[in-house]
């Protein structure tokens, strides 16, 4: 069984190259990709970082692909990014 992003996805396209990040004072990684779901063109913005030896988080935030520039929808993320409690705090 295929338990990768890409054989979750319909029509899976990764955008870009994975970018390490430091997150809240964690390393991880970011990264976007497109995908079809019930035949509307997603976007997903993937953020995972590490909090200890075996624990971490996985942020996903997914929008149409046509509202991902809105003023918004990046609103929302940056948000959502900002505010997120994960970890020791």
């Amino acid at each position: 069984m295929d338990t990768s992003l890409r054989g979750d996805s319909i029509a899976y396209e990764r955008l870009g190259d994975i970018r390490a990040i430091t997150y809240q004072g964690y390393k991880g990684a970011d990264m976007e990709w497109l995908s079809t779901n019930d035949g509307v063109r997603e976007r997903t913005f993937g953020r995972g970082y590490l909090i200890g030896d075996h624990e971490g988080f996985s942020l996903r935030w997914t929008t149409p692909a046509a509202d991902w520039d809105t003023a918004a929808d990046r609103n929302a993320l940056t948000t959502f990014l900002r505010t997120f409690k994960g970890g020791s705090q």
